[in-house]
């Protein structure tokens, strides 16, 4: 249990060092965590706004397109000179 404890603090002595690093070089800070993401992790996340921007404009093109624009024997007069 000792040992745990004793882990602990030299983990949390390590993160101080670090975060006190960072305070004075503010690049440091920018160098460690600012490393390009997995290419896979980026290939998904396209793929999937995609996909996303796909679906939503194929259920915005989503028309009727067999229906006439006079629909039956009532017709209005912009749809018969259109037809013109």
């Amino acid at each position: 249990m000792i040992d745990c404890i004793a882990l602990a603090r030299i983990i949390q002595l390590e993160n101080d060092i670090r975060h006190a690093q960072w305070r004075r070089n503010e690049d440091a800070f920018y160098q460690e965590y600012g490393r390009d993401s997995l290419a896979l992790f980026s290939w998904f996340g396209n793929a999937l706004d995609a996909g996303y921007a796909w679906l939503k404009t194929k259920k915005a093109d989503r028309a009727d397109i067999g229906r006439s624009a006079c629909d039956g024997d009532d017709c209005c007069g912009q749809a018969a000179s259109a037809r013109m």
